[in-house]
């Protein structure tokens, strides 16, 4: 019989592994399914081998192995290999681990609780929390976690585990996001070829050149400070700090404290080597400096760590995004022949032409050469032709020497960059950059209302049932944090709008689009003039950017404004004490308080929630910094420290860069036509030269320079893409992004922001509209859509183009007033400003209507014909390299439901199966027919702006449309508990819809024999009703019930509050009734009234004297109409009704 698995022979000479063996044993009989002790005996001898097999019969000598039991063989193995250990050894093999160079906390904590299993420490978890904090490598880490006061063992672990986790992700974001890196040259002497580590497949053209940090195998290392083949220098790494123990004279790999080598060290070959080249080679440039010309985004905050990955960069050749080995050893920029074909594949390539050059790798081995030719490179601010190599076989690709100088990178020495001096500022100032939320400590801000306009009061809008509890938990933080109020009247009250978050939590807005600021006065503080703030900033050196955290809601508002803001939610309504996001006048505002704030600050632009500081000095930006920071402290200002940039040597700021070499005008205004990929096809020519159309009255000579790209819109014409419209091409795009059509940011222009979408792409053109009506291009912007977004239904990618666009100019036009224009009209009746939020939106269009009230605008629609600069924009996007995020882990169910609920890909099928539904979808996604339809599609037709697409399932709103196989599984989900009408409606109208769902939910609850079994009788006649008490426990209404499945209860209802209690009791009598009330007295109090029907226990004397004596006014119902105690017996067929269900439901 064939067995499951192996299990090897034990070795007797390592007995502590012998409770391993066992268990892997065990498990090893139950995959073989061995139950029998004999067989489990005889497996045992049969594997554990012949060391293992002689100790049991030497142990119990003379009793034969075949006397012996499997149990008493185990227990007796067990017995013999557990030799425990010394406790004060095993303590010393604990206190000596520490955190290897290159080991991962997890690996460090794994090995402590390895070393923990014999110690017997009276509280393992200090012990285990002081030698992970103690001995962790990363000493930032180790100071945070030092500087928390008890922290328990798991939370440190947890933010250890966390804080590595972030640490790795950004330097792989960093790698392949690189900044480009500025090198100097310095020439070494060095022209021998040394040997690279096994397996290394980097190509090296040198030409027989020596690889840079290279270890010849079989070398001596005999310096102790570098590592390289030479004596000990007295200039070598004398003042440089070692990064495993701290002392100076050397450098982490050659370190004696160090306990193992991650990465094999690769030594400087020096000036002394005395290696002979091979004919013909040139010098090699050995990188030893590098300096990062693009500002860290947390200098301030984060050490610089020793990078010991390859330098990648992203560079764009030919439109494809490529990833580069930056070399400094190869003297040509090299590709492979896959990688030239797949550009070949993606946008085309240009043809190659012999290259009579041998090439060489670092081992001297001959390197076929394919061919030559010029490719467009697209790098940072970097657009033109550059040389490029093409071999063959499988290499990587290498940025050599000659791309350097036109890529911006240069060679210089190595240079260690410490710690920023800014951190010093900022733990200075550690309680500015507080996470929680700030409050201004000046007079409160007071909103300026029209006396003309009467307040409005909206009603609260509908809340899912299943955002409840989380609006709930977000309004009581809000109420703790200071921002809301609960009121019982108010003036003004507007609806929110709440949409979901990353985190799961619920964002609430109001919608002050249709209250509050219909009766605001514009405040009177003008935006600030571009010019004068880049004056500031002109003579600058070095610059700071800081970010404040929500800086509106750290603005106290007066009691009027807050009366004004007040926000209505499903709770009630809510005073906001605190300056809200979507009221009109906000930036204006928050622009003069700043300004007052910072005002008498040399080289310091506040821009709304943005502050920019320039010095010409370290120094002086250190000084103004901290100044800043201060007069913030004072003020009870908060900044958000993750999103501050600190001692960077440029800024962008409103189409202009500004560095040490003084302003200059972006390139990023223009790159979307610089780096725009040639048309693949006659409709992407049209689109194309559309934009040229656009704007040819700003260009001369447009018809002789585009002439070539005419011939090809011909009929008859073949497409060929050749030089000659290749050329046509590069110099429209030249003349397109010349300073004729090109102007600069006026902020006494009107600005106008066209946005457009084709299947793959969205485009943005951000302009002036002069006085004779043209439009005069700021900056162009395009981008092609993800793989998610291409999924969009196209309303949805139509409302994408505008919040990106949006975005992308946020800083010219937050602040002051724009117009958006849009070729798909059906955006107008969602984000037009002057019209209310629509009730039932699909949640992420919600997220970008509340985007978008925080800004100025009017929308206006125009045909597609109108807006061809935008239509050639979408349709040759540039490549967008980010790749889609990866999808979130699922969490499994823990158990088996008898009836899985129904899954997105269930839905989705049967969708695409459903004759109405697979035609809506298709509709959703590439437009609406024009035209008459048939009547089953109308409830679609009339909701065509609120549906939407996601994972193949017809969304309306928030709620799934569900298919008609679908619809009968779903009632019967809906209907699980047998609600009634009302709630089984309201449940519904939570999660699904169809057309006709309310009629369909009324007919399945009357054909429901349970419902119908207890359903209610109809009311007979109508009833004089009881004089309304005022507060609780005032009149109550009692009577018996039962006897019901063997019991009796007695029944009393508060008509206030409907309060309910339910007494058993043995019988139903007068002596009953009066121990029942006391018993409930005692906890309640006395009433004022009982209401009771005529029953003899409610009648007898016994009864009323105990009514008179505790001083409660005792009134009867009419005889013969119960119904006048409608309260005690209604609550009695409540009572009986939901025991009946849960003695059957059990």
């Amino acid at each position: 019989m064939a067995t499951q698995g192996h299990i090897k022979q034990f070795d007797p000479t390592v007995p502590g592994k012998w409770d391993s063996y066992a268990t892997k044993l065990e498990f090893f009989h139950v995959a073989n399914n061995v139950t029998d002790p004999l067989l489990k005996r005889a497996m045992l001898f049969s594997v554990c081998g012949p060391g293992t097999f002689k100790i049991p019969q030497a142990l119990e000598a003379p009793t034969k192995l075949s006397e012996m039991t499997f149990n008493t063989i185990m227990l007796k193995l067990r017995t013999h290999f557990a030799s425990q250990p010394l406790e004060i050894a095993c303590q010393h093999e604990f206190y000596k681990r520490n955190q290897a160079s290159g080991k991962s906390i997890e690996a460090f904590i794994t090995a402590l609780l390895q070393d923990t299993h014999h110690c017997n420490f009276s509280d393992l978890e200090i012990m285990l929390h002081n030698r992970l904090v103690c001995r962790l490598r990363d000493e930032k880490l180790q100071q945070h976690l030092f500087a928390k006061k008890d922290l328990a063992f798991q939370v440190a672990l947890d933010e250890a585990l966390t804080a590595e986790t972030v640490s790795k992700m950004m330097r792989e974001i960093r790698q392949v996001q690189s900044p480009p890196m500025v090198w100097k040259a310095e020439a070494v002497h060095s022209e021998k070829t040394v040997d690279s580590e096994e397996g290394e497949d980097v190509l090296r053209l040198c030409l027989g050149l020596s690889k840079c940090f290279g270890r010849q195998r079989g070398a001596e290392v005999n310096c102790t400070s570098c590592g390289g083949q030479h004596e000990c220098q007295s200039w070598c790494f004398c003042d440089v700090q070692c990064w495993e123990c701290g002392k100076t004279g050397h450098i982490e790999c050659t370190c004696q404290m160090k306990e193992q080598w991650d990465t094999p060290w690769h030594p400087i070959s020096g000036p002394g080597d005395g290696h002979h080249g091979t004919p013909g080679a040139v010098e090699c440039h050995a990188i030893s400096e590098c300096t990062c010309t693009q500002e860290p985004a947390a200098t301030s905050i984060q050490n610089a760590q020793p990078i010991c990955e390859k330098i990648r960069v992203a560079v764009i050749i030919q439109g494809t995004p490529c990833e580069m080995e930056v070399d400094s050893g190869s003297a040509l920029s090299v590709i492979s022949a896959e990688t030239y074909h797949h550009i070949c594949q993606k946008g085309g390539a240009p043809c190659l032409q012999p290259f009579e050059v041998i090439l060489t790798d670092f081992q001297g081995k001959h390197v076929p050469i394919q061919g030559i030719g010029m490719f467009t490179v697209q790098f940072k601010h970097f657009s033109g032709p550059l040389q490029l190599v093409v071999v063959k076989g499988p290499h990587t690709s290498l940025l050599g020497l000659n791309w350097f100088d036109a890529l911006g990178i240069h060679i210089t020495g190595v240079q260690h960059i410490g710690q920023s001096s800014y951190e010093a500022i900022c733990d200075e100032f550690a309680d500015v950059f507080d996470v929680s939320l700030g409050c201004y400590k000046g007079p409160p801000v007071a909103l300026s209302l029209n006396p003309a306009v009467v307040p409005i009061r909206m009603k609260a809008r509908q809340v899912p049932f299943a955002l409840k509890p989380k609006i709930d938990a977000e309004l009581d933080h809000l109420i703790k944090e200071g921002v809301l109020e609960p009121v019982l009247h108010a003036q003004w009250e507007t609806p929110i709008v709440t949409c979901l978050q990353a985190n799961g939590n619920v964002r609430i807005c109001a919608d002050y689009k249709c209250t509050l600021n219909k009766a605001l006065q514009q405040h009177g503080y003008p935006v600030p003039v571009v010019s004068h703030l880049l004056a500031s900033l002109a003579n600058g050196k070095v610059f700071a950017k800081l970010d404040l955290t929500q800086a509106y809601q750290q603005l106290p508002v007066d009691e009027a404004s807050s009366e004004a803001q007040t926000i209505v939610t499903h709770h009630g309504a809510f005073r906001v004490k605190k300056l809200q996001f979507g009221v009109s006048v906000v930036p204006g505002l928050f622009q003069s308080l700043m300004e007052d704030v910072l005002k008498g600050l040399p080289g310091v632009i506040p821009y709304f929630g943005d502050v920019l500081i320039a010095g010409v000095s370290e120094a002086e930006l250190a000084c103004r910094l901290r100044e800043v920071l201060r007069r913030f402290q004072d003020a009870g200002l908060k900044v958000k420290k993750e999103k501050c940039q600190l001692g960077v040597p440029k800024v962008e700021f409103l189409g202009f860069l500004i560095n040490a070499d003084g302003i200059h005008p972006t390139p990023a205004k223009v790159k979307a036509i610089h780096s725009a990929p040639p048309p693949r096809c006659k409709q992407e020519l049209q689109s194309f030269l559309g934009l040229l159309n656009f704007y040819h009255s700003f260009i001369p000579h447009k018809a002789a320079t585009a002439e070539p790209l005419h011939q090809l819109l011909n009929k008859k014409a073949p497409w060929i893409w050749g030089c000659a419209q290749d050329t046509a091409f590069n110099a429209v795009k030249h003349l397109l992004s010349s300073d004729s059509v090109i102007t600069h940011f006026n902020e006494t222009k009107p600005v106008v922001l066209a946005c457009d979408v084709s299947p793959y792409g969205i485009g943005a053109v951000l302009s002036h509209q002069l006085p004779d009506g043209r439009e005069a291009p700021i900056e162009f912007y395009s981008r092609t859509l993800s793989s998610t977004e291409c999924n969009y239904a196209q309303i949805d990618k139509e409302a994408l183009a505008v919040v990106a666009g949006v975005n992308k100019f946020h800083n010219y036009i937050y602040g002051r007033h724009f117009t958006i224009v849009t070729d798909h009209k059906p955006l107008l009746g969602l984000f037009a400003p002057d019209r209310q939020t629509p009730q039932i939106l699909s949640p992420r269009m919600l997220r970008w209507s509340i985007f978008l009230n925080a800004y100025d605008y009017a929308l206006h629609h125009r045909p597609s014909k109108s807006l061809g600069h935008t239509a050639a924009l979408s349709h040759l996007p540039l490549p967008d390299i980010d790749a889609d995020p990866s999808p979130a882990h699922s969490v499994m169910l823990l158990e088996t439901l008898p009836q899985p609920p129904l899954h997105t890909t269930d839905v989705a099928m049967h969708s695409a199966k459903d004759r109405t539904l697979s035609r809506v979808l298709n509709w959703v996604w590439r437009g609406w027919p024009v035209g008459h339809l048939d009547a089953k599609f109308s409830p679609f037709i009339s909701r065509r702006h609120e549906l939407s697409v996601h994972k193949g399932c017809l969304l309306w709103g928030n709620r799934v449309v569900i298919p008609a196989k679908l619809q009968t599984r779903v009632l019967e989900d809906l209907h699980v508990s047998h609600p009634g009408i009302v709630r089984m409606k309201a449940l519904a109208r939570s999660y699904v819809w169809w057309p006709g769902i309310d009629a369909e939910l009324e007919e399945w609850i009357r054909c429901c024999q349970t419902c119908q079994e207890f359903r209610p009788a109809m009311p007979q006649s109508l009833i004089q009703p009881w004089e309304m008490t005022r507060k609780p426990w005032s009149r109550l209404h009692i009577d018996f019930a039962g006897p019901f499945q063997g019991h009796t209860f007695l029944i009393i209802v508060d008509s206030f509050s409907k309060w309910l209690e339910v007494v058993p009791v043995s019988a139903m009598n007068s002596k009953v009734a009066i121990w029942a009330l006391k018993w409930v007295f005692t906890t309640h109090g006395l009433p004022d009234i009982i209401v009771s029907d005529n029953g003899a226990q409610f009648t007898s004397a016994e009864f009323q004297k105990f009514m008179a004596d505790n001083l409660i006014q005792h009134d009867t119902s009419s005889p013969f109409h119960p119904s006048a105690n409608g309260q005690a017996e209604r609550m009695v067929r409540t009572t009986k009704e939901s025991l009946t269900r849960i003695v059957q439901g059990d």
